[in-house]
């Protein structure tokens, strides 16, 4: 595979995460009707919301500065890797490693040491 192509695979790898934390912050309201019992929860709730769509901002941002091989979006996917390393490893471990190649440093335009 070239770097374009691994770029463009990580590109749909961010877009398709950051559409499943959308579609759970669709289904929030529904699930937060249904579960939603004390007026204790409304932090928690507030917290896991606030998460969920830092994480999906971040995700569909790294998706768009990448794919514009923007030097922004060495920054944003290497951010995104750590993240994705928590949530799905193999993705994060495969972030990390093409935007540490050669090929991704020059596509990004970083300065060889």
């Amino acid at each position: 595979m070239s770097t374009k192509d691994h770029n463009e695979t990580l590109v749909g790898i961010h877009s398709l995460i950051g559409s499943v934390f959308v579609l759970g912050l669709i289904g929030s309201p529904w699930i937060i009707a249904r579960n939603f019992r004390h007026v204790e929860q409304i932090p928690l709730v507030i917290i896991i919301f606030g998460t969920v769509f830092l994480v999906a901002a971040l995700m569909f941002s790294t998706a768009i500065a990448m794919r514009g091989q923007k030097p922004v979006g060495r920054k944003l996917g290497l951010l995104a890797a750590v993240v994705l390393i928590v949530i799905f490893w193999p993705a994060g471990v495969y972030s990390w490693w093409f935007l540490h190649s050669d090929g991704a440093k020059k596509m990004y335009g970083v300065a060889p040491k």
